[in-house]
């Protein structure tokens, strides 16, 4: 998002504005050292005085502005994504994202890339992962359910929301195939919802 009154940053090029925490996650991480659920729940808590670009180091030691409730949260006129637990096999969807592959670099010396950018593809496939699958997988990740599809995977995009072409959001992008570099998978909307109504009752 820009500042306003900002006119020479593109509108698709972000900045570092707010800071948050993690209200919910996967409990699975802390009781058994696993995770089912790629995702979590981050609450904004402040916004810093001015926003900051570059690579962000100019956001420690700024005044911090408390947005700790709902009515100062409106304030800031935030834009929610949709999301929807529908999605059929081909559909088309795009991940979106800013791509840290080390193309489209800003400039000399900027080494973190800002600008917007998405991967297009489609749906391939359900991918529900039994016992027998998860105890193959060697990170400390291992899913239970996930969507498989067919775009590049593009680094930088990681926990991007990826749309259909309503704009609706059916999943986030979780990993890459470690062998087929134009297949990715990603956590559905299913999966990381019971998060979400969870985090909604603490506040």
């Amino acid at each position: 998002p820009r500042s306003k009154g900002e006119t020479n940053v593109h509108k698709t090029t972000a900045v570092f504005r707010y800071f948050g925490e993690i209200v919910t996650k996967d409990e699975n991480m802390e009781e058994h050292g696993v995770c089912h659920v790629d995702a979590c729940i981050v609450r904004i808590t402040t916004r810093i005085e001015r926003d900051v670009d570059g690579d962000g180091s100019g956001c420690a030691g700024q005044p911090e502005i408390l947005l700790n409730n709902k009515e100062v949260m409106k304030g800031e006129k935030l834009k929610a994504l949709k999301y929807t637990e529908t999605y059929q096999v081909e559909e088309h969807v795009r991940i979106l994202g800013y791509n840290q592959g080390g193309e489209g670099l800003l400039g000399p010396g900027e080494h973190l890339n800002r600008t917007a950018d998405f991967s297009v593809g489609q749906v391939l496939r359900d991918h529900e992962v039994d016992e027998e699958g998860r105890q193959k997988m060697r990170s400390g990740y291992k899913p239970l359910k996930e969507i498989v599809v067919r775009l590049p995977s593009i680094g930088g995009h990681s926990g991007g929301p990826c749309v259909n072409d309503q704009g609706d959001v059916i999943g986030i992008l979780c990993r890459a195939d470690r062998v087929d570099k134009q297949r990715c998978y990603l956590v559905p909307v299913s999966e990381w919802m019971p998060l979400l109504e969870k985090s909604k009752k603490r506040d």
